[in-house]
């Protein structure tokens, strides 16, 4: 199911919400909706995880993300799945990247309460997901136009305890 649009998170964003996960070469790190695999490349290539996942649906947007992995000759640390990331295998994984809607983070949230392990990290740039509690909410900007305030945020949820 095509849930998000194709918009990439500027990279020094993605940095910061890695910076914040502290990822490590222990991770695996999974990118639901990867895109053009900017956060996959990052997370191994500069943040040394193990291994990165991306999950990508958009035939187009798939091809755009081997071509960049390829180019970076990450093949043998990064896998792209051209699939629904509602049917996301995340055994292995421990942190998981969310860069999509509040609407979609609901759709994800009873996948991501029952199939994510413990102490996983689910890191999430802008959107929050509505009824977890974050165990890092870190606000980068705060914009207001006319009456109205809007925040950039990264939001970090640890499994299980994001949930109570």
């Amino acid at each position: 199911m095509d849930l998000v649009m194709f918009a990439p998170a500027p990279h020094p964003i993605i940095r910061k919400m890695f910076e914040i996960a502290q990822v490590t070469p222990a991770d695996v790190v999974c990118d639901l909706g990867c895109g053009d695999g900017r956060m996959l490349i990052s997370a191994v290539k500069e943040f040394g995880a193990k291994k990165a996942i991306g999950y990508e649906i958009k035939e187009d947007v798939c091809q755009i993300c081997l071509d960049s992995i390829h180019k970076e000759g990450l093949e043998d640390q990064i896998t792209l799945i051209k699939g629904d990331m509602l049917k996301a295998d995340l055994s292995e994984v421990s942190l998981i990247c969310l860069y999509v809607s509040v609407a979609v983070n609901e759709i994800l949230r009873p996948k991501l309460e029952s199939d994510a392990n413990p102490g996983c990290r689910i890191i999430s740039y802008l959107f929050p997901m509505t009824t977890w509690k974050a165990s890092k909410e870190i606000e980068l900007a705060r914009y207001t136009v006319g009456n109205d305030c809007f925040r950039e945020v990264i939001y970090v949820y640890t499994v299980p305890e994001a949930f109570a």
